[in-house]
């Protein structure tokens, strides 16, 4: 077993003895005072560092001298503030007064130092004001009660977004003004002598407002903090809030009302629409019909929110009847349809409402800006409903959720868990659109999403498994309805290229990209093609010149001028894939097909006819040798034999050694193996068929003569020299 903190093993008898315990408050102890130390920066008893404030050198400051600000304490940083404020007033007072430039300087620096203790006057504001004053809890709460404090956390959490957002902001000013000071002591680094005190005082001013920003930041977050931990106290009260609900009747009938004043309001706002669209008349003044459009989306939006808020209403009735014990029991509000046409009004609204708006800057222009004002109302209206009924949609999430809890706490947690199921099947696909339209980055202005992204891989796969079946159908036709391979071979990389291009032109116009542009891009690569891809573009020329001509097919033996042998396996668009005799692959590139010379054997007939040269001795009988040479091309598989293809043999010539024949016989090459040579097939039979007829094959014959030479008489001729 092991000990505290996993770090000692020891056994479970030793955990509880004494000894064991003053170990752990030894350890307790000494990591006490660690923390001191590391807190404090000094060793417990020894005499507190005095704090003394850094006062930098105003006409020459260091870079670094503010940096303590942060570690400092509130009270530190006052005493530090004052001190600087001293200083600086006394070095202002030695200014020249001649110098314009910097007496403006020092007054933007002496401001600065003061909106340092105006961050605090404000901190100290915020500290006062009261965190959602009108959040209650009663005892006894009823359904309307929980509706206000529900309302009320919700403007808090609201709030609390726009401080967060302030924070952001901040963090992002910061890291500006660090980027500044550093451009600052460069400036002051490398000017020259009378730009050194404009230079330093620029440094100074960066510096102090960089103080103050860090103030304000640290404002912002103590007051998001405490925010936070407002709401969170609040939210918790407000789930207990939630198991305490009591059945109220004059709730109830407030609710009743509130739903048949919606209904009316309802009924007016939709046949107020009815009559601007059925009345108008059409015109010709563009003003005229914006001011209908706008009128008809601000009705459109003010009857969604009456809709939203009729919503809320009824899951509020619903809550507060599956509470009363004397009733029946009640089935669920639950309804799909209204959040999602919501959905679609709201973005169809927004995306309506920024081309409207572009409309208007575009005929007016910014100039104009009483006309705009006049138009901008209209658009600040429907933005502001969109917002609300954005809001109304975040309500009723929330109510459908807490009738689920009241449902399940009331009748039981099985009669609520379709429900549930489903609403947790919407939350998640609430959170996937939230992160699929993320943006992660723009081209050519157009934001990419991984929605984007999704979809234009959804388009690739598509057009790639449509590839893959209508190969498989062509396939399968070979197979079964005996069709031309080649035929489908070819058809079926056609139809490969065509789905490709498809989907890129199809992703190219969802990145935003003008297809009609195309030609640019053409022209683009057809310098290109100039220049350095002439091979790729003179093969793929190639390659569809042999799918659309069919000189060659898959299946066919070819004999390339290279001297390449073999078998077509594929034929694509830069290469064509060979098998050879001895099953090596070979790619050959597609302009070798159409510039040089091909031997296609089974191009129209796979009928060909082959010359085996052979000799036989003189002493061999010709008729038994055109007798042999019969039989053995005739155990052959390959002979192809019919009324007017017969397998002949020739005598071509007498040979020094031999009679020289020829064994002319079809053979079917589509029956040739690429593995295989015809030649050798026949010669081997034709040797077993010469053994077992006596036949010789003779072997080159050679007579030498040996010429007689005169020895005595040389040797006698030499002995005389």
């Amino acid at each position: 077993m092991t000990g505290a903190g996993g770090f000692f093993p020891l056994r479970k008898t030793c955990i509880n003895c004494r000894p064991f315990r003053l170990f752990l408050l030894l350890v307790s102890l000494l990591f006490v005072a660690l923390v001191s130390i590391a807190a404090h920066g000094q060793l417990p008893g020894s005499q507190p560092k005095e704090f003394k404030p850094e006062i930098p050198d105003f006409a020459d400051p260091s870079a670094d001298w503010w940096t303590g600000w942060s570690n400092a304490t509130p009270e530190q940083r006052r005493e530090w503030l004052e001190a600087l404020q001293t200083a600086w007033a006394e070095w202002e007072k030695g200014l020249p007064e001649d110098e314009e430039d910097l007496k403006k300087g020092a007054d933007k620096i002496t401001q600065s130092l003061q909106g340092v203790a105006i961050t605090w006057k404000k901190r100290q504001e915020y500290l006062k004001v009261e965190l959602m004053p009108e959040v209650k809890f009663p005892e006894a709460p009823t359904v309307l009660d929980w509706a206000r404090a529900d309302g009320a956390i919700s403007r808090g959490r609201r709030r609390l977004s726009g401080v967060q957002l302030e924070a952001r902001q901040l963090r992002d000013t910061r890291s500006q003004s660090l980027a500044q000071l550093r451009q600052q002591v460069i400036v002051l680094r490398d000017a020259k002598s009378k730009e050194e005190d404009e230079a330093a005082q620029a440094l100074l001013l960066a510096q102090i407002n960089h103080l103050n920003i860090i103030e304000q930041l640290e404002t912002v977050n103590d007051f998001r903090n405490t925010w936070q931990e407002k709401i969170e106290l609040a939210e918790s009260k407000l789930r207990r809030m939630l198991d305490d609900l009591q059945y109220s009747e004059e709730d109830a009938k407030k609710l009743e009302k509130a739903i048949g004043d919606t209904d009316k309001k309802i009924e007016r706002i939709a046949a107020t629409r009815t009559s601007i669209q059925s009345t108008t008349e059409p015109s010709t003044d563009p003003d005229t019909n914006m001011k209908k459009d706008l009128t008809l989306m601000q009705l459109e939006v003010d009857l969604l929110e009456e809709h939203l808020g009729k919503r809320k209403s009824e899951l509020l009735q619903s809550i507060n009847r599956v509470l009363d014990p004397e009733a029946e029991e009640r089935p669920l509000i639950v309804s799909r349809e209204l959040l999602e046409s919501a959905n679609a009004v709201i973005e169809a609204t927004a995306r309506e409402l920024a081309i409207r708006q572009r409309q208007v800057v575009a005929w007016r222009g910014e100039d104009e800006s009483e006309d705009l004002s006049r138009w901008w109302s209209y658009f600040e209206r429907i933005g502001s409903g969109l917002a609300r009924a954005n809001d109304l949609e975040q309500d009723i999430q929330r109510y459908e959720k807490a009738q689920l809890e009241v449902y399940r706490e009331r009748q039981g947690w099985w009669a609520t868990v379709r429900e549930r199921l489903s609403l947790t099947a919407r939350q998640a696909y609430s959170r996937w659109r939230k992160l699929a339209d993320y943006q992660l980055f723009t081209i050519a202005q157009n934001p990419i999403t991984l929605r984007l992204i999704a979809k234009m891989v959804f388009v690739l796969v598509c057009a790639w498994l449509l590839s893959v079946l209508t190969r498989a159908f062509l396939h399968r036709l070979v197979r079964r309805e005996h069709v031309s391979e080649s035929s489908m071979y070819n058809l079926s990389r056609v139809l490969h290229y065509t789905f490709i291009a498809a989907a890129l032109i199809i992703v190219l116009s969802m990145l935003g990209l003008d297809t009609s542009k195309l030609a640019l891009v053409a022209g683009a690569l057809s310098v290109g093609i100039g220049f350095g891809l002439q091979a790729i573009f003179s093969n793929f020329i190639s390659g569809l010149i042999l799918l659309f001509e069919r000189p060659l097919k898959v299946g066919d033996l070819v004999e390339l001028e290279s001297g390449v042998f073999g078998r077509i396996r594929d034929i694509n668009v830069r290469s064509t894939r060979i098998t050879t005799r001895d099953n090596v692959d070979i790619l050959v590139p597609n302009t070798e097909f159409v510039a040089g010379r091909v031997i296609n054997h089974t191009l129209d007939d796979p009928v060909r006819r082959i010359h085996v040269s052979f000799g036989v001795s003189y002493s061999s009988d010709p008729d038994l040798v055109r007798e042999a040479a019969l039989e053995a091309a005739e155990r052959v598989n390959i002979t192809h034999t019919d009324w007017k293809r017969k397998t002949e043999v020739w005598l071509m010539e007498f040979g020094d050694n031999s009679l020289n024949f020829k064994l002319v016989v079809w053979v079917n090459s589509n029956m040739v193996t690429s593995l295989g040579d015809s030649y050798a097939l026949y010669n081997l039979e034709l040797l077993r068929e010469f053994r077992e007829k006596g036949i010789e094959v003779p072997f080159p014959q050679r007579d030498v003569h040996l010429r007689s030479w005169d020895v005595p008489a040389i040797i006698s001729r030499a002995a005389r020299k």
